[in-house]
């Protein structure tokens, strides 16, 4: 399949726009031998592409990164190179790109957790799907919490403290709770700012994944990890 310039031209304008709700799948595979050693649910920031060649990287909504894109092709596959501003750059392939679905892949050196250097052999492939913004993504000041269990049951709670308001209005207010359940889980509800987000999920941590957005973009705060409990615990607040 022959790509040409008019064709990456028509995918640009698609690209052109914000792609928020981003859910990262990843697995650690061998680099030489191609076994997968690992799988896991990761993140990804969202991204506000302004059809010409710069970028927003929306860490989280507390953080925007001023990054610059290019699109490129080769042997009929399409790719989009993002370069952050510390000169460090990411190379996807296009896997999907229409009017609500952004798909982008990414093969990486895979570095764990609190350490600086490289695993040897082996490398992070990363499959991100993001969402085309909506109207109600912009002003419905939503936060929606998904999890994604592989394997066992979970149960998951949802709560809320309103830390702006004064007491008891502080006090934090249990919104949902879903019980031994399967497979994904999505809950929304309307925030303000202030707003603090808790889910404790009850299940197998190394199977069982949560993400948080507000209007889309990513929520930072920490985990807590207890046997067979995940749970947010400081930050998650709304801006």
């Amino acid at each position: 399949m022959n790509i040409t310039n008019a064709d990456l031209t028509t995918i640009n304008n698609q690209l052109k726009g914000t792609w928020l709700f981003p859910i990262a799948y990843q697995r650690v595979v061998n680099s030489a031998s191609g076994a997968v050693d690992s799988v896991m649910n990761g993140t990804s920031p969202a991204f506000q592409f302004d059809g010409g060649s710069h970028v927003n990287i929306l860490q989280d909504t507390k953080t925007t990164l001023k990054g610059t894109y290019a699109l490129s092709t080769q042997n009929g596959l399409i790719y989009i190179d993002i370069t952050y501003p510390d000169g460090n750059d990411v190379f996807y392939q296009v896997l999907l790109n229409n009017a609500q679905t952004l798909k982008l892949t990414s093969t990486t050196p895979f570095i764990p957790n609190g350490q600086t250097t490289a695993v040897a052999g082996e490398v992070l492939e990363s499959n991100v799907t993001l969402q085309k913004q909506s109207g109600s993504d912009v002003s419905g000041h939503l936060i929606r919490v998904v999890v994604k269990g592989a394997k066992t049951d979970y149960s998951v709670s949802v709560s809320v403290t309103h830390t702006v308001l004064p007491a008891p209005a502080d006090s934090t207010v249990l919104l949902n709770t879903k019980l031994n359940t399967t497979g994904t889980y999505t809950y929304e509800f309307m925030a303000k700012s202030g707003d603090q987000l808790y889910v404790d999920i009850l299940g197998d941590y190394t199977t069982t994944v949560f993400y948080a957005f507000y209007n889309g973009v990513p929520m930072a705060g920490n985990v807590g990890y207890d046997f067979q409990e995940i749970k947010t615990t400081t930050g998650w607040m709304v801006p």
